[in-house]
């Protein structure tokens, strides 16, 4: 957990050093970051309760092998770039 605390600060804070470069109005791009940020969790939260009613176990195991395909991916993305998957 510490070390994904680490890569998010790490994630935001190139992302804030960009946006004064790019020039980017700072009240903008933080008020539609926040609003996608919290309209994609919404969305998330409701879909994740709404298939977990219905699908149940069977859910929490496909959603289990996709992230386990994505880590996986990653990997091998970065040990050997000419075999990645996506």
């Amino acid at each position: 957990m510490i070390l994904l605390a680490v890569a998010t600060s790490i994630d935001a804070f190139a992302v804030g050093l960009s946006l004064p470069v790019l020039k980017l109005p700072f009240g903008w791009t933080t008020a539609s970051i926040g609003l996608v940020t919290f309209a994609l969790s919404c969305a998330g939260l409701f879909a994740g309760h709404i298939l977990g009613e219905h699908f149940g176990r069977r859910m929490q195991i496909v959603g289990g092998v996709v992230l386990l395909f994505i880590a996986v991916n990653v990997v091998i993305g970065h040990l050997f770039p000419q075999f990645s998957l996506l």
